[in-house]
């Protein structure tokens, strides 16, 4: 009789120290990834310039930035997001704007469907977007 527990026993004792295992596997898995969690990095590109526009023009002057903007020539009207509701983006020299926001010495003053509205040292100036 003794000769058929043992084989019994061994299969219990074995099935007990394999869901040991498993137990301490898993807390090692819960607690190992809260311990050794990184905390996500986000960048916010807002108010920077882009990197790939260089700093120098190809005339040899620096490059005009949408933050260095001062005059109407230094504007590049690249594309209007029209939204009467939310309220309408331009993007201008590779920047996001709305209206009321600031680029140098430059104000937005209104976005139409298909022009800004600037104000340039105290004078407005509409530029139209080419529908090229």
């Amino acid at each position: 009789m003794s000769f058929n527990n043992k084989p019994k026993q061994l299969y219990i004792l074995t099935m007990l120290k394999c869901k040991v295992v498993m137990a301490v596997l898993i807390i090692c898995v819960i607690v190992g990834s809260e311990v050794f969690a990184e905390e996500m990095f986000t960048y916010n590109a807002k108010g920077k310039r882009d990197p790939f526009i260089p700093l120098i023009s190809e005339s040899g002057g620096y490059a005009s930035d949408a933050y260095e903007a001062s005059a109407a020539e230094d504007i590049r009207l690249e594309g209007i997001v029209w939204d009467e509701v939310k309220g309408s983006i331009a993007i201008i020299n590779g920047e996001i704007v709305k209206e009321g926001d600031v680029m140098g010495s430059i104000k937005i003053l209104k976005i139409n469907k298909d022009s800004v509205i600037f104000d340039v040292g105290g004078e407005n100036v509409k530029i139209d977007l080419n529908k090229e």
